[in-house]
């Protein structure tokens, strides 16, 4: 009977190692790159999540296409709490017609959880329009990692009232 025990105890000792050293959860610090010179990184959920950003900036639908998978979508959380889903194409439309450097999203206090081949990336935003601020909010990035690079399966973000954006990033960032 000890014999069977300790077997058992090394088996659920050597699983939850293993386990546990499979998934990973991170709160990244991470400095927005320069979007208008930044190499193209898809290695890491965040690199994704800005490689996101970055096709935006350079109005690159190319890019968008690369970053999401084949059936990767966007939805959004109304402030009504309705949601509208299918925001992938018009999204690309619009990134389509932008001049370079028109809309800027930042992001900050980014969150990664990840199991495998399978990553959340939390992201906060404050995106710009012409160097004016029109929006901020939450973005939730669900992505797998297919031949070494890491691809959206779905996105989406519900956006703060218009008036909190000039102060959005230093209250998110002291409430969390």
């Amino acid at each position: 009977m000890s014999l069977t025990r300790n077997i058992f105890g090394l088996s659920f000792l050597s699983c939850l190692l293993a386990c546990s050293a499979t998934t990973e959860s991170k709160k990244t610090e991470l400095i927005s790159p320069d979007y208008a010179t930044a190499d193209i990184d898809m290695t890491t959920p965040e690199g994704t999540a800005y490689a996101m950003m970055i096709a935006m900036y350079r109005g690159d639908t190319e890019l968008v296409d690369r970053v999401f998978l084949e059936n990767g979508d966007l939805t959004r959380v109304k402030a009504d709490g309705t949601v509208k889903y299918g925001g992938r194409k018009g999204w690309q439309d619009w990134v389509g017609a932008l001049k370079v450097g028109q809309a800027n999203e930042e992001l900050f206090a980014i969150r990664t959880e990840q199991f495998g081949n399978l990553a959340t990336v939390w992201a906060p935003f404050v995106i710009s329009f012409n160097d004016k601020i029109v929006g901020c909010g939450v973005n939730q990035l669900s992505m797998a990692k297919s031949d070494g690079e890491w691809r959206i399966i779905s996105g989406v973000d519900v956006q703060a009232p218009r008036d909190e954006c000039s102060a959005f990033q230093k209250s998110y960032i002291r409430e969390h």
